[in-house]
């Protein structure tokens, strides 16, 4: 997420933000095993995870993929 996160930064999560609104805010996402902090955009029939570092592409899942998301918090 640098440069708005970088790696060894600490963050407040609020964990009672258990709904990702598509807004593009920053959540902490878990899928199984991995987590991830990344903006969340809900488009109509996927979801894409965004990092701000350019270097990484979104993630876009689908609407039944997205099922399997736990948003963490915000």
């Amino acid at each position: 997420m640098a440069p708005t996160i970088s790696d060894g930064d600490q963050m407040l999560v609020d964990f009672s933000k258990k709904e990702a609104r598509g807004d593009d805010k920053i959540y902490l996402v878990q899928n199984g095993e991995s987590v991830w902090v990344k903006r969340v955009r809900k488009v109509w029939d996927y979801v894409e995870l965004i990092s701000d570092n350019e270097s990484y592409r979104p993630i876009r899942i689908t609407a039944d993929e997205a099922q399997n998301l736990q948003i963490i918090g915000r």
